[in-house]
């Protein structure tokens, strides 16, 4: 029996996992400890951090595996990359795992092939920061170069913030390095590839709406296909192949992240070497195009690939909308059955919602409660959005009284 190794435990890890069983293949999940559902699935778990790329190595080297692989998020990535080049198994080349990783050297890999590109400054001293920030004379982003889901990002506009944030900033960096770039002003994209033998086409490509929360870096509503003129779409399109392309990525999956500023030109935010989170890569992808990444990430990584699937867009418009819920104690819940059994929900987080749960403050968009929905036309997904926020009832009582959900 083949053995596949899989870095996460979580959620957006399960449906690799269940599909990998599916085929008969004997599954090995590695994942720090901590209550996540692939641990009771898997076939074997070790309670490692996927970040220990040589701890990693030595049990995938003791168990056998015929192939690595992981999904919806980057943490694993660069060990994924370093044991299945260490194994001669597929996959990528730990040195564009690292680019996909690193913030700073997507910057630096842009300006290297001529496209265009964020300024930005990347440094683990508060001077350099600050001097950039006087540099650039405007408004800036602070964040960690290697991090995800928006933790340890602020946006900041004078060096007294930069003070009081830095450190912040740097405790959510595995390197102990942030990167400080311009703030642009636009409207924010997302485009989704699927990739092999060096070459990729499209999967996805939609608008983000981000949240209207102060220091609150995450979507509230991500829709497909974009509703931007075919101009800015092509040019985006481009924009991102070029990025695939020119990164060095040879197969798997990506998920980048784009701004477009009033002169209609894309800048690269982050791209990353992997399925975009929220169910994105597990359900939308398949939603809109019919391609289950699942199986092909794990015939990817097995090596059974011969050829890409052909990219076909199904004729449909598919969403995720999502909200946090405030700081207290849940009080009261009404609704999610009847939401949960609404045909075109396809994928929620809300099973852990129940009276009596405590939540915690809400900075990144690790917080946020992901919902998948789909319609026939644009329309009609929006009313069925405010048909699901309407059914939804859900009271926090906070420090402030009885709250809702934030949808905003």
């Amino acid at each position: 029996m083949k053995k596949i190794m899989i870095l996460g435990a979580g959620q957006y890890q399960m449906p690799i996992i269940t599909r990998a069983k599916e085929f008969g293949l004997y599954t090995i999940a590695i994942s720090p400890k901590g209550d996540y559902p692939g641990f009771a699935v898997a076939d074997k778990s070790y309670y490692v951090d996927v970040k220990d790329m040589e701890t990693v190595l030595e049990i995938a080297e003791n168990e056998g595996i015929s192939g690595i692989t992981t999904d919806q998020t980057d943490i694993p990535v660069r060990t994924e990359a370093y044991v299945s080049e260490k194994l001669g198994l597929p996959g990528i080349s730990y040195e564009c795992a690292r680019i996909f990783t690193d913030k700073s050297l997507m910057r630096s890999k842009c300006e290297e092939l001529g496209l265009r590109s964020i300024r930005c400054k990347a440094s683990s001293d508060i001077k350099e920061v600050k001097e950039f920030f006087d540099s650039i004379g405007k408004t800036a982003i602070l964040k960690p170069v290697d991090n995800q889901g928006s933790r340890g990002v602020y946006k900041v506009e004078s060096r007294a913030e930069i003070d009081s944030l830095f450190d912040a900033a740097v405790g959510y960096s595995k390197s102990g390095k942030v990167i400080i770039e311009e703030f642009i002003e636009g409207q924010e994209y997302e485009v989704d590839s699927i990739v092999f033998d060096y070459k990729d086409q499209t999967l996805l490509y939609g608008d983000v709406i981000p949240f209207d929360i102060p220091g609150v870096f995450a979507a509230k509503v991500r829709m497909y296909p974009s509703a931007s003129d075919s101009v800015i779409v092509d040019r985006l399109l481009k924009y991102n192949s070029d990025i695939v392309r020119g990164f060095g990525l040879k197969q798997g999956i990506t998920h980048s992240e784009y701004i477009v500023d009033a002169e209609g030109q894309p800048y690269l935010l982050e791209a990353a070497a992997r399925g975009g989170g929220g169910f994105i890569s597990s359900h939308i992808v398949r939603l809109h195009t019919g391609i289950d990444t699942a199986t092909y990430l794990i015939k990817l990584a097995l090596g059974e690939i011969t050829e890409a699937p052909v990219v076909e867009e199904l004729p449909n418009v598919c969403c995720y909308v999502s909200f946090f819920l405030p700081e207290g104690i849940v009080t009261s819940v009404e609704g999610i059955e009847e939401v949960k059994a609404l045909p075109y929900l396809h994928a929620h987080s809300l099973n852990d919602i129940t009276i009596g749960k405590k939540t915690a403050p809400f900075s990144d968009k690790t917080h946020r409660y992901v919902n998948v929905l789909t319609a026939d036309t644009r329309e009609e997904l929006y009313r069925r959005i405010d048909d699901f926020k309407k059914t939804l009832k859900i009271v926090v009582q906070t420090e402030d009284g009885p709250k809702g959900p934030v949808w905003d």
